[in-house]
Parts: structure tokens; C-alpha cells; sequence
């Protein structure tokens, strides 16, 4: 039996069933004939692929529930600021808490081509995020478990 690979649909096909798919309209036009090697190899790639997006997937549900702590920290001390007329912090907070909402789409974190370099880009980021605030604001991202590289003091 030979099966048929499309590029545009990622899906293997029987030449069992082509008649079946083509009567109901289905057959992908890129359907391209494969070796039982060429399938295989293909049928590896793709589940490499599958596994990084499962693993990215798990990873982005935990950086969205750390996050959620340090945004509400966050919160808390820029409330904390605005009621002493910190304007200072209040901006900084106000500036880190925007960056924490968009941290799963910013180039370096959707640039990540394997788990790895995902948790780099996400840690990498959460220490540009910290490092803006004064130390109460990176007592937030410590508290939630994250670990920060020590402040630079110049």
C-alpha cells in the first residue's frame, strides 16, 4: 500500500482511500507519493514538532499562573506607592506590569525553537522586567518562585 504526504494539511494519505477523498472534495492537491522511509522520517519530524508545541504549551500555563502571583503583587505595591505619592514606582510598576502581560509574545520568547531556549527567553525576560523596579517590585518576582540574577550596582 502507498501513501501520499501534502505539505499544506501535514497529513498522510492512503492511496486506498484517494477515491473516497477526491468524491468528497478532500484529496489535498499537494498530495505527493512517499517511501515507507520518507513517511517515517516525516511521521518523526512531525512528532518532534507536536512534542515542543505539548512542552511549550504546559510551560506558557505555568508562566501564565507565576504570572498572574506578580501581577497581583505588583498591584499591591503600586497601590502602596500611589497611596504615599510615589509617582516613581507607580510608572515602574505600571511599565512592568504591561511588559509581564505581553511576556509569551515578545520576539525573544516567540523565537525559541526548543523548550531550552524557551525558559531562557522567558527567565531572561523576567529579570528585564525586575531589574526596572526598586526592590520591593523584585521582591514580587522572588516571592513567586522566580529567581532573579542579583541587582547591577554601578
Amino acid at each position: 500500500m502507498r501513501n501520499f504526504y501534502s505539505m499544506s494539511t501535514g497529513g498522510f494519505y492512503p492511496e486506498s482511500k484517494r477515491a473516497v477523498y477526491e468524491m468528497a472534495g478532500t484529496w489535498p492537491e499537494d498530495a505527493a507519493a512517499v517511501t515507507a522511509e520518507e513517511e517515517a522520517a516525516l511521521r518523526a519530524s512531525t512528532l518532534v514538532d507536536e512534542s515542543f508545541a505539548v512542552l511549550s504549551a504546559r510551560y506558557f500555563d505555568s508562566v501564565r499562573t507565576t504570572r498572574e502571583v506578580v501581577l497581583n503583587r505588583l498591584a499591591g505595591i503600586g497601590m502602596a506607592a500611589l497611596a504615599n505619592d510615589d509617582a516613581a514606582t507607580v510608572q515602574a510598576i505600571h511599565l512592568a506590569r504591561a511588559d509581564l502581560l505581553d511576556i509569551t509574545s515578545c520576539a525573544a520568547v516567540v523565537a525559541a525553537q526548543n523548550i531550552a531556549a524557551l525558559q531562557a527567553a522567558v527567565s531572561a525576560e523576567y529579570a528585564r522586567i525586575a531589574a526596572t523596579l526598586p526592590d520591593e517590585g523584585r521582591r514580587a518576582f522572588t516571592d513567586a518562585g522566580i529567581t532573579l540574577p542579583p541587582p547591577v550596582t554601578l
